[in-house]
């Protein structure tokens, strides 16, 4: 199943209409199941549907990643069904509500209480310059094929300055995105990322996500939210908003993050 599917649509210019073809981001129901239990269901695109069930493993169900040991997806009757196996731990209740992907904590009831319960990231062990944000962020645009296409679609990176370079991948859905980079960052490289990339705006639920993998800075082209600032604050993480050219907006710890111009 792909990302992106074309329609027939009646295009209005001056109160004209002709029929034109247009592409729309898929949006398809994805089950996630560890060792033959459906812990939940999310709606998001459909490629790379193994790596957003890793990655979603990862930053929500705090599996280590050590435990996973195969994954696989197959499409049963319209929707996605990830498999799932590896050591048998305690996981937290199955969901038994779909997952928007809109919805990145829906199922919290306490915000603060959750946000003193994230583990504080480690230093990070190479120091980053703002242009290794901005210059990222930069090239994170020519990579955006599905949203290119479709004007409908999010995107995530991973920074890696040791490999000097960056894996990317697109969903429907922000925090989608953000779990399917985790995913194929768990099963392509060993490096720790410096950096998540982000092509919209910076929630709170994407802060809590680069703190469960240990990541010390996220970086966005718009706005970080107030809830986020305090995630951020309250797990060490530095953020990077309002990203354009070589200009950025820098919350939290810059000392032993960025190189300073004096």
């Amino acid at each position: 199943m792909k990302d992106v599917r074309h329609i027939a649509v009646q295009k209005f210019v001056d109160g004209h209409a002709s029929l034109h073809e247009e592409a729309v981001a898929v949006e398809t129901l994805i089950h996630l199941r560890y060792n033959g239990t459906t812990l939940v269901s999310l709606l998001g695109s459909p490629e790379h549907a193994d790596e957003l069930g890793v990655g979603h493993l990862l930053t929500e169900y705090n599996v280590p990643r050590a435990a996973i040991s195969d994954v696989s997806f197959t499409d049963i009757e319209g929707a996605v069904v990830v498999e799932v196996t590896g050591e048998d731990i305690e996981l937290r209740s199955p969901r038994t509500d779909i997952v928007t992907t809109s919805c990145g904590a829906c199922d919290q009831d306490d915000l603060h209480e959750l946000t003193q319960r994230l583990s504080s990231v480690s230093p990070p062990e190479h120091l980053l310059a703002i242009q290794d944000i901005t210059g990222a962020l930069k090239q994170l645009r020519q990579h955006q094929q599905g949203f290119q296409a479709t004007g409908g679609m999010h995107a995530a990176a991973l920074l890696e300055l040791t490999e000097n370079e960056y894996i990317v991948r697109e969903d429907i859905g922000r925090h989608n995105a953000v779990d399917k980079v985790y995913g194929a960052w768990y099963s392509s490289r060993n490096h720790r990322p410096v950096a998540l990339l982000l092509s919209g705006r910076c929630g709170w639920d994407i802060v809590a996500k680069a703190a469960s993998m240990n990541t010390p800075v996220v970086a966005s082209f718009g706005a970080a939210s107030s809830l986020a600032i305090d995630t951020a604050r309250a797990s060490g993480i530095t953020l990077v908003s309002f990203v354009k050219d070589d200009k950025a907006i820098v919350i939290g710890p810059v000392e032993g993050r960025f190189h300073r111009k004096h």
